[in-house]
């Protein structure tokens, strides 16, 4: 019975990890839909962001703003997204690798991590890293995107870097995301994802001015996008972790059905061999 034992303890060590793992699956799902929730609420508003300050771009190509101005030098900044946590299938790895190969094609680069995945990730290629926040892709929030664009802007500002991109991975659906790279300073046209209305062909009038409603609108834009980006790398964590969940969970039931049939079997045969035992004894004394 020493065999039958060892795959009972077996069965019952794979039957803890299966329930640890179905309640991932099940957290994870309900957490992608909380932040999907969250990028809903708020998507009207900065679409509306978009809107404006392209059409503004398209239409008042003489206004000048420094985040719009391209500078000579090629120092860039790198807002790197990624989760604070592992279990997630390849994730971390895609928009991490994603971000580290394009840093390979720049001389002078800085490294922004959001995610402690990310920290871990550029210590181990021994790159430094600049300047870190944690704990902002758990739950973000508007404040911690704000917070985001105030340090980014002042670095711009101060003119220690010429161009600014965040990397994150953009959800697509619970079974689609893939990592991407978006430019976020300068600010140019061709980048900002919003679709200009052609059925109004006439101008439209800002008040006071579309240089005023552009420099309202530019932070506005920029925590738009970083928060967009938070709250997408947040939505495919979870969404990579439930498909992960929920292949260890279908490898799980796969095992427990071998393990039960082969436990069956050795358990079947056992009470066969005792049969048979028990059978030959009682002929073995009937005969004497």
């Amino acid at each position: 019975m020493a065999d039958t034992t060892e795959i009972r303890h077996h069965i019952k060590s794979i039957q803890d990890t299966h329930q640890i793992t179905k309640a991932m699956e099940l957290i994870s799902v309900a957490k992608m839909r909380k932040a999907m929730q969250k990028h809903a609420y708020s998507a009207a508003y900065f679409d509306s962001v978009r809107y404006t300050l392209k059409d503004i771009m398209r239409h008042s190509s003489d206004i000048r703003n420094k985040y719009l101005e391209h500078r000579p030098d090629n120092r860039t900044a790198y807002i790197v997204v990624a989760g604070d946590k592992g279990l997630a299938g390849a994730f971390n790895n895609n928009v991490l690798n994603l971000a580290w190969e394009h840093m390979q094609k720049r001389a002078v680069h800085y490294v922004i991590t959001i995610g402690q995945m990310a920290r871990a990730f550029f210590e181990s290629k021994k790159q430094p890293v600049d300047l870190e926040f944690t704990h902002a892709v758990a739950s973000p929030t508007m404040h911690d995107a704000r917070g985001i664009m105030r340090d980014i802007l002042d670095l711009y500002d101060r003119n220690l870097m010429d161009e600014v991109y965040v990397v994150f991975t953009r959800m697509h659906s619970s079974v689609s995301h893939e990592p991407v790279m978006v430019k976020l300073l300068p600010i140019e046209e061709k980048d900002i994802e919003a679709d200009i209305k052609t059925t109004y062909s006439g101008q439209i009038d800002y008040d006071p001015s579309p240089k005023e409603v552009l420099n309202i609108l530019v932070p506005q834009y920029l925590v738009g996008m970083i928060y967009s980006a938070l709250i997408h790398s947040t939505a495919s964590e979870h969404a990579a972790r439930m498909m992960a969940m929920s292949d260890a969970n279908k490898n799980a039931e796969k095992m427990l059905d071998s393990l039960n049939l082969k436990y069956n079997r050795m358990r079947q045969s056992s009470i066969t061999t005792e049969l048979l035992d028990l059978t030959s004894g009682r002929l073995f004394s009937d005969n004497h």
